[in-house]
């Protein structure tokens, strides 16, 4: 997969920062140390109030991925 952004936590901040990169049809990897966290994201479950786990859903069919391993990071490409 192409990625067009890295989002490194996936809390409060970085999780509606995936969604708005989602929602603009960039391809987006975001990295968290926490395997529970980064499970539920991929089966399209929201950990956070102000996301839905709609939300979520439509994320991770827009191309969002989550992952706690770091060398994911280097896979967004140089310019």
């Amino acid at each position: 997969m192409s990625v067009d952004a890295v989002i490194i936590g996936l809390g409060y901040v970085g999780l509606p920062l995936a969604q708005e990169a989602t929602r603009a049809g960039k391809k987006v990897v975001g990295f968290d140390i926490n395997q529970g966290v980064v499970d539920a994201l991929n089966s399209g479950r929201s950990h956070v109030d102000d996301l839905s786990d709609a939300d979520i859903g439509q994320m991770v069919e827009g191309g969002f991925e989550a992952t706690t391993d770091e060398s994911r990071i280097g896979e967004l490409p140089r310019r």
